[in-house]
């Protein structure tokens, strides 16, 4: 049984999972000649009885849960950080606070194809993907115990990939994470002081001045920030304003943003590893701890995905300080990238 712990000097939470030392690490760099090796994928066609039930499956016609025929699946983790089993409770040992392993923690399996990779993906995969992350967003918010669902993708071993199939994550937690909680709270002090959303002043000032814009369709923008923490740190931003991803309605301009952003980085980078996360805002709740904490937050806060190469490694200095050294500016970066 995993539990949330309390860290009050770096005012954070950690997980501990034991259950998560004991998930499989078969990644390689397979080629299509090696598929015999593919046969104890638990993501692979065929092989759905290797995972827990699913949860929710896009699928062809007349095909029954849990057995072949889909197009994207989602499965609860098999080794997961928390779990919908544990009763959610809260106590406290001296200084120490602690919360039970509640939670759902659940497994996107991205694809059939076990050697398609995000880079290799069209637009009716990525339309699966995202009406995927969708469904599973608005299903998990009807539990008002869970306060942020966290959706993410990584990318290569190096990013924190333990299986080679393509896969995505979704853990949802019955706190609001740190840095989702610390991005709500300048969203809303920057609407206090100037009653405009952030995140849209800067797509704003992005678009005006051209410096680290990528690409930009007629829905979404896709740049470099001017403070990345990473070299090549990618941010794909809706526009006009928009508070949720469950408030998108066809995902085409998305779609069509994110297949720019990873082929790019894919040629410029040669298949980096790296994170690919959603920011959604949290579903409200009358009962959370702060009084009025959702008041104006679909005016103030604004959903958003970003991408992060894993290039450079943090060391004593970003571990000890909180703060990053980024060798690679964003307006180099963005030119780069625009060569490809």
């Amino acid at each position: 049984m995993s539990e949330l712990r309390y860290n009050r000097l770096k005012d954070t939470w950690t997980i501990i999972a034991e259950e998560r030392a004991k998930r499989p690490h078969d990644y390689k760099e397979y080629t299509k000649e090696e598929a015999t090796q593919i046969e104890n994928c638990p993501f692979e066609y065929g092989n759905e009885h290797m995972t827990p039930p699913e949860v929710f499956a896009i699928r062809e016609k007349n095909t029954k849960p849990n057995s072949s025929g889909w197009k994207v699946r989602v499965v609860p983790n098999k080794y997961p950080a928390v779990s919908p089993q544990t009763p959610l409770d809260y106590f406290f040992r001296c200084i120490y606070d602690n919360v039970t392993g509640f939670g759902y923690h659940e497994v996107i399996i991205d694809t059939p194809d076990h050697f398609k990779q995000i880079q290799d993906f069209n637009k009716e995969d990525f339309q699966y993907l995202f009406t995927a992350f969708k469904e599973r967003l608005k299903a998990l918010s009807n539990d008002n115990r869970i306060k942020y669902i966290h959706i993410f993708k990584n990318h290569r071993k190096e990013a924190g990939k333990s299986l080679y199939h393509s896969h995505s994550q979704l853990i949802a937690l019955p706190m609001i994470p740190k840095l989702v909680d610390t991005q709500i709270n300048q969203s809303r002090s920057y609407y206090k002081q100037k009653e405009r959303c952030l995140l849209c002043d800067e797509v704003m000032y992005e678009l005006e001045t051209e410096e680290r814009i990528l690409y930009k369709n007629e829905k979404f923008v896709v740049y470099c920030p001017y403070a990345s923490l990473y070299p090549f740190e990618i941010r794909i931003v809706p526009y006009p304003h928009s508070y949720s991803f469950l408030e998108i309605k066809k995902f085409d301009y998305l779609i069509d943003a994110v297949k720019v952003a990873v082929k790019k980085l894919n040629n410029t980078l040669l298949d980096p590893p790296f994170n690919l996360i959603l920011y959604t805002s949290p579903p409200k709740r009358d009962n959370y701890k702060i009084p009025d904490y959702f008041y104006n937050i679909e005016i103030f806060n604004h959903w958003y995905i970003e991408i992060l190469p894993r290039i450079t490694t943090h060391a004593g200095f970003e571990l000890g300080t909180g703060y990053y050294i980024n060798p690679v500016p964003p307006e180099t970066a963005v030119n780069k990238l625009k060569q490809e």
